[in-house]
């Protein structure tokens, strides 16, 4: 069992260096990430405060944190990679999307 990723362990993830101004907007993705695990597994089961959260999703959320704060270089959804041309960033990631339904489930409506 672990808890939610702290700003060291994402920064760690990012392989980003300690900078006070990066470290705002990686908090606040991090921040971000939390709230939508916690909107998918309910807070009142794993508050912020958590140890009980399983080792799947302490990763996945760093995953959507990461993803969050490299998001910022493509608000518009899109990447441009010069001569290469321009990529489209999916809304959502996969890998983070599978490990929060494996815990939630599905829900046919």
């Amino acid at each position: 069992m672990a808890s939610w990723p702290t700003l060291r362990e994402v920064r760690s993830f990012l392989r980003a260096a300690q900078n006070d101004a990066e470290d705002l907007i990686i908090d606040a993705a991090r921040l971000a990430a939390i709230d939508y695990g916690q909107s998918r597994l309910g807070a009142d089961r794993y508050p912020e405060d958590t140890d009980t959260l399983p080792a799947s999703i302490h990763y996945a959320a760093m995953q959507h944190s990461a993803r969050l704060y490299r998001r910022r270089d493509s608000v518009d959804g899109t990447l441009s990679f010069g001569e290469l041309g321009v990529v489209q960033v999916r809304r959502s990631d996969p890998d983070v999307a599978a490990a929060y339904d494996l815990k939630v489930g599905f829900v046919f409506g």
